[in-house]
C-alpha cells in the first residue's frame, strides 16, 4: 500500500462510511489529530468500532461517518491518506445513486 492513495481517491469519494483497519501492535501516530480534524467537520469517529469487512478478528477498526450525509471531501482525503501512509487496509461504503428514470 503506502503512498497517499491519491491514485484511487475517486473510488472513495462520496463515501458515507469509511473504515480503517489497524493491525495488532501497529502504531496509530497522528490519530488524535485526524480525529480532531474530522470531528470539526461534523464527522463521528469510533475507535474501536464494529466492522463487517475486517481483515481479521485481531484488527481494530476506526469507523468514520457523518450524520445525514457523505463524509466531506477534505476529511475523506485526509483519512484516506492517513490510512495509506500507515499501510492500514481500509474499506468504504458509497450509497447508491438514484438511478435515472427509465424512458418509456
Amino acid at each position: 500500500m503506502g503512498g497517499t492513495g491519491a491514485e484511487h481517491f475517486d473510488e472513495v469519494s462520496g463515501s458515507s462510511e469509511f473504515f480503517i483497519y489497524v493491525a495488532p501492535n501497529m502504531q496509530t501516530k497522528g490519530y488524535d489529530g485526524l480525529k480532531t480534524f474530522l470531528e470539526k467537520l461534523g464527522c463521528d469517529v469510533e475507535f474501536p468500532a464494529v466492522a463487517p469487512l475486517s481483515p481479521s478478528p485481531r484488527h481494530q477498526a476506526i469507523k468514520i461517518t457523518r450524520s445525514g450525509g457523505d463524509i466531506p471531501t477534505s476529511g475523506l482525503k485526509r483519512a484516506h491518506a492517513w490510512a495509506h501512509t500507515h499501510s492500514f487496509p481500509h474499506s468504504f461504503f458509497k450509497p447508491f445513486a438514484t438511478p435515472p428514470s427509465a424512458k418509456s
